[in-house]
């Protein structure tokens, strides 16, 4: 018993770390271990953050492919006084997964829903990346049929706002010479591994990333952000004065990487201009 007035029937939308197990809220834990039950989508993975924090509870499975039959299921335990968790693999549920779905179905039912809020990976890579804050539009996954991503491409082309897409690694290079292609030549930002011990934050054209990243295999979970338009972006930095403006000495090398890590520009474009900058004061 956590001494806790019980919950009252309904779904609890609960979000959970998307890489770093200590971004979890106290009220998320609270709520994890006072449902009745939790749905997730795959138990494996829920049920290492619940051993973490010591949490025992039923785990049952719902996603896209038992949706429909496991929806009317779950209303019916509400309706005979059960409270509810849903939860996804990392993040908050209902950002591109089914459970949006099922808090259709319970509203048309008049059930009470709820929620503990938390990390999102879009909104934690809109932040990271240093892209226009005030207006954006996500997007989720591109579609796999090639027809479909240049109609939805296409679709984006006149916003002005910025976009984020998640993305697997297998599929990057390819995403990324589609919007080269249909989108232009744009700054973007790749997020990786976002909370994580490799944390990696890529800033750039689209032209420079995809060289870049042509020499290293890229792992772990990806959302890429898309800035507002072509014309805006990485902002003007002077890069040659902030250059000048480093008096230690530094070998090219590590002065670009602390340069990149300050201000986000890619360390080869940095790099390149140290090696000019070198070449004109000889």
């Amino acid at each position: 018993m956590t001494g806790r007035e019980k919950l009252k029937p309904g779904i609890y939308i609960i979000s959970l770390p998307i890489g770093n197990s200590k971004d979890i809220t106290i009220r998320a834990i609270e709520t994890l271990e006072d449902v009745d039950e939790i749905y997730c989508e795959d138990t494996r993975v829920t049920r290492k953050i619940l051993s973490i924090y010591k949490i025992k509870k039923t785990l049952s499975v719902y996603h896209d492919h038992n949706g429909e039959k496991i929806r009317p299921k779950i209303i019916d335990k509400i309706k005979n006084s059960k409270s509810i968790g849903i939860v996804s693999d990392a993040g908050t549920p209902l950002i591109s997964d089914p459970g949006y779905k099922l808090i259709t179905l319970a509203k048309k039912e008049g059930l009470y829903v709820s929620a503990s809020p938390g990390v999102s990976a879009p909104i934690t890579a809109l932040t990271l990346s240093g892209a226009p804050t005030d207006s954006f539009y996500f997007l989720g996954f591109l579609p796999t049929k090639n027809k479909s991503r240049e109609q939805i491409l296409n679709d984006i082309n006149p916003l002005k706002t910025s976009i984020i897409i998640f993305e697997s690694t297998k599929k990057i290079n390819k995403t990324l010479e589609d919007i080269h292609r249909i989108l232009g030549d744009r700054n973007i930002s790749i997020c990786r591994e976002m909370t994580k011990k490799f944390e990696e934050i890529i800033t750039g054209r689209v032209t420079e990333i995809i060289n870049l990243i042509k020499e290293s295999e890229l792992k772990g979970e990806v959302s890429l952000v898309i800035y507002a338009d072509k014309d805006k972006g990485i902002p003007d930095f002077n890069i040659e004065e902030i250059i000048r403006g480093y008096n230690e000495e530094y070998s090219p090398a590590i002065l670009a990487k602390k340069i990149s890590d300050n201000t986000g520009i890619p360390k080869k474009t940095i790099y390149n201009k140290i090696i000019s900058m070198k070449d004109k004061d000889q």
